[in-house]
């Protein structure tokens, strides 16, 4: 079971997104503390860290974390002004699916440029793409603290990306160099301690305080998405449009679980490593069906936590 406010969103290479549906969700998590807001950083760019790895597991999480998070996305950039015959640069492209989704966007006549600072996420973007056989995304190594490209852009996009980086404010100003006057800064980021479930599920929240911790004590930034307007205006950019969306998800056959699922599962050696939570406590390999019965033995629901979408335009 899904609910929706968002209909026809298509979600990329992926059949049964077309029948999941999505909704706008704000509000207020009454039944955990408040957090408080840490200060976003505006000091000089530090090099980034990705705790969840480059792995081989990590890769395939990335492709189906966006087979999850396509119909949002695509949401976002419809809102945002996403057009035929745009020059778009997507950073932190991971395996190429934000790419991919824009370049459904802007056609033939447009082209989209992927760039990630892993080299075998490159290898695998470049891969699907030559399957795929599109002819305007390319792939190329980079690093989003260290930008160094020839052309300007009509649009830059990124989809979870600000999180992982020591200074967001400083990365999208840099960002925003590479980008025509009047173009679009689009960006689409996690609030991750929207997790719920209801009624509450004991393992579901379990899983959710384990993975928020482990992104805590490895220094990404769990709320980014409802930073995002700090960020851009202490960019100097302007104050973008926001949206949030999230998939509120139940019944046995909702693939949240295994999303879940993979998620614990790429950061377990980060979560061993922090002192977070053993192998043995886990039990990954049972993991999935354990949560699914679990929530589906009390007819509940889970939020999978939402992503918030923001954007502007470069002013002169």
């Amino acid at each position: 079971m899904t609910s929706t406010g968002w209909s026809g969103a298509a979600c990329l290479r992926c059949t049964w997104a077309l029948k999941q549906l999505v909704v706008f969700l704000t509000f207020a998590n009454v039944d955990k503390p408040v957090l408080e807001a840490k200060p976003l950083s505006n000091q000089p760019m530090q090099k980034s860290v990705y705790v969840f790895g480059h792995s081989e597991n990590e890769l395939q999480r990335l492709i189906e974390q966006s087979r999850f998070f396509g119909g949002l996305t695509e949401q976002v950039f419809l809102g945002a002004g996403l057009a035929s015959g745009m020059r778009v640069l997507d950073v932190g492209c991971g395996a190429g699916d934000v790419s991919f989704l824009a370049a459904k966007h802007v056609g033939a006549s447009g082209r989209v440029l992927g760039m990630d600072k892993s080299s075998a996420s490159v290898a695998v973007a470049r891969e699907r793409a030559e399957a795929a056989k599109l002819q305007n995304v390319t792939f190329i190594e980079g690093d989003v603290t260290d930008l160094s490209l020839e052309h300007s852009f009509d649009a830059v996009v990124g989809r979870l990306v600000l999180m992982y980086l020591p200074d967001p404010v400083a990365a999208l100003r840099q960002i925003a160099t590479h980008v025509r006057t009047d173009g679009l800064i689009v960006f689409h980021e996690m609030d991750a301690t929207g997790f719920r479930s209801l009624p509450y599920s004991p393992l579901f929240e379990k899983c959710a305080g384990w993975i928020n911790e482990t992104c805590r004590r490895g220094g990404i930034e769990t709320q980014m998405g409802l930073k995002l307007h700090q960020a851009f205006v202490s960019a100097g950019l302007p104050a973008p449009q926001m949206i949030l969306g999230a998939r509120i998800e139940g019944g046995p056959n909702s693939p949240a679980y295994e999303y879940v699922v993979q998620t614990v599962r790429s950061l377990l050696p980060m979560m061993e490593q922090l002192g977070v939570a053993k192998v043995e406590e886990v039990q990954i390999e049972t993991l999935a069906q354990r949560m699914r019965d679990e929530v589906t033995s009390g007819g509940g629901v889970i939020v999978i936590p939402p992503l918030v979408g923001a954007w502007a335009r470069k002013p002169l």
